[in-house]
């Protein structure tokens, strides 16, 4: 298989889901809300993925793919943690309270705006200590993976991770070739693959997830799925080239 047909199966898939999610009636409130949204967004970033890939980007998109495992996670712990709305707000109180910090120690900020950050800065410490008192503590995404069961994700995770950090021999891969420096080098096949099935297993799954979340207008879930999934098994069974 060709990279491009690749491509047309995976943006073949991107349409199905799109079709399911129009036909969805999201739920309206709870954990449940936070799921649908969390399928949302992972139909965006898949969307990003694909448009990456087909514009010889396709290490960009490794973010994208990392963020769809993470939420993909995070919707399945969801529906097994009660507590675990209120451990992403301690985790997003804390990330905000350390941003917070760090702005107010920096001796060169203006006054005015040290004062908006103080007030900005003191509700945040009172919600994040509450929180805090009640037992909440950082949590880690490898243990996630765990209870979540999804640990054959952890390592295309990785994988994906390597790609988010501008060193030597990711510069090195996108960049230089025997012949000297290029921008948007033609993808490679065995990296296209990679993170594009990724991708797909994720969408597969959050999939899944919409089925037991969403209440649909027509009865046309079962059969649109069905096609994603013979979609999805050809990429599975098929070597790409470019």
């Amino acid at each position: 298989m060709k990279v491009a047909q690749l491509l047309i199966i995976a943006d073949q898939i991107l349409q199905d889901l799109g079709v399911l999610i129009r036909q969805a009636r999201a739920p309206t409130g709870g954990a449940e809300r936070v799921q649908m949204s969390l399928v949302l967004t992972i139909s965006e970033q898949y969307e990003a993925v694909l448009i990456l890939a087909k514009a010889q980007m396709i290490t960009h998109s490794a973010s994208h793919a990392r963020s769809m495992i993470e939420a993909l996670v995070t919707i399945k712990m969801l529906e097994i943690d009660n507590n675990y709305i209120n451990k992403m707000r301690y985790e997003s109180l804390k990330g905000q309270k350390k941003v917070y910090e760090g702005l107010l120690a920096n001796p060169d900020a203006p006054s005015e705006v040290v004062a908006q950050l103080e007030e900005k800065y003191s509700s945040c410490k009172i919600e994040f200590s509450l929180l805090h008192a009640e037992g909440y503590r950082p949590k880690k995404i490898s243990d996630d993976f765990g209870t979540a069961k999804l640990w054959n994700f952890f390592g295309p995770y990785s994988m994906l991770c390597a790609f988010l950090h501008n060193d030597l021999s990711v510069l090195a891969h996108r960049h230089q070739t025997d012949a000297g420096m290029v921008c948007k080098q033609e993808n490679s096949a065995d990296i296209v693959l990679a993170v594009v099935s990724s991708s797909v297993h994720v969408v597969m799954q959050a999939t899944e997830q919409l089925a037991k979340i969403a209440k649909f207008t027509s009865g046309d879930f079962s059969e649109i799925f069905e096609s994603m999934n013979r979609k999805w098994m050809t990429i599975l069974s098929g070597t790409v080239e470019n």
